[in-house]
């Protein structure tokens, strides 16, 4: 399980991403996780703000995997809703995306090339 902390509605919450996170989001949206997180990039790169229900349905996934064996969550989906401000709702997506790529443990970046094998024969120009 990998976990991090955010603010949301002014309080401290801890977001967990495990496949409990992926089972919940699961049953919440009829989508995988997978599916939202390419919407999400998808939608910063073409500079459109990613759907709302869909991220909020996903923070709620992470809260309720952290805090099925926890304490209380400190807010709900419907305080996450009405009182959560674009940027704590932004940095929450983002966390969302960072945790995923920890738990696969997806590199960052673009991958490089590989460079050419010594062992290959060399190409000769007709």
């Amino acid at each position: 399980m990998i976990t991090k902390e955010v603010t949301l509605c002014s309080k401290q919450v801890t977001l967990a991403y495990c496949y409990a996170t992926e089972i919940a989001y699961k049953d919440m949206s009829d989508e995988d996780m997978i599916d939202y997180a390419r919407h999400v990039i998808d939608s910063i790169n073409a500079q459109r703000d990613p759907d709302v229900k869909r991220t909020i349905m996903a923070i709620t996934a992470c809260m309720m995997a952290y805090y099925e064996d926890a304490d209380k969550a400190p807010v709900t989906d419907g305080d996450i809703m009405r009182q959560s401000t674009p940027v704590e709702i932004g940095t929450a997506m983002l966390t969302i995306l960072n945790m995923r790529q920890e738990f696969y443990h997806i590199p960052t970046g673009e991958p490089e090339d590989k460079p050419a094998s010594s062992g290959s024969p060399a190409k000769k120009n007709a």
